[in-house]
């Protein structure tokens, strides 16, 4: 793609042309009061721009137009990036929400967990105590069980019906009671 470019117009001081008898042309024309004044004036109006316009202040001039040009261009691209960036932001923030709120839903879930591995401790320590007080019963229903399994076999050695003595009493005097006592318990009457 070529771009053409039109360039203003240079001016040139136009160099001064000989009179076909030999002279200089503006010697030719008259110098009449005014008139002469006002193209001496406008000589010098032509001269001074000429001069204020060289080559150098032209170059000075469009480099100063191409900067202003490409800075409004900048200006215009930021312009659209920015914008452009704040619709992706518009259109990311449904997302941004969604996992700003999945996170805080996988903290929660954390915390929980957290809580109920506590409580689990909390239970396997109340187990482990609960085995040993067990074990503890244990050996205590043991020397029980022991304790009765004595207490049955002295009772089975025992006979099944004892008969106690009789005893009289009597109110005599000073003697002592007389009693006459038998057992069968040891063969002896």
């Amino acid at each position: 793609m070529t771009t053409e470019r039109i360039l203003p117009a240079v001016a040139l001081p136009i160099p001064a042309r000989s009179a076909p008898g030999g002279g200089d042309a503006r010697a030719d024309v008259p110098a009449r009061g005014a008139s002469a004044r006002t193209a001496a004036s406008a000589h010098a109006a032509t001269a001074r721009k000429d001069a204020w316009l060289t080559t150098p202040a032209r170059a000075g001039m469009l480099l100063g137009a191409s900067a202003a040009i490409y800075a409004v261009a900048l200006a215009g691209v930021a312009g659209l990036q920015a914008q452009s960036d704040a619709d992706l932001v518009a259109r990311h923030q449904p997302y941004v929400e969604a996992l700003a709120r999945a996170r805080a839903a996988n903290d929660a879930l954390a915390a929980a967990l957290d809580r109920t591995d506590a409580g689990l401790q909390a239970i396997g320590t109340s187990y482990a105590g609960t085995g040993e007080a067990v074990t503890a019963y244990e050996a205590r229903l043991d020397a029980l069980a022991a304790l009765v399994a004595d207490v049955q076999g002295s009772a089975a050695a025992l006979p099944t019906r004892i008969s106690l003595p009789k005893v009289t009493v009597t109110s005599s005097g000073s003697r002592p009671p007389s009693t006459s006592i038998t057992t069968g318990a040891s063969g002896v009457p």
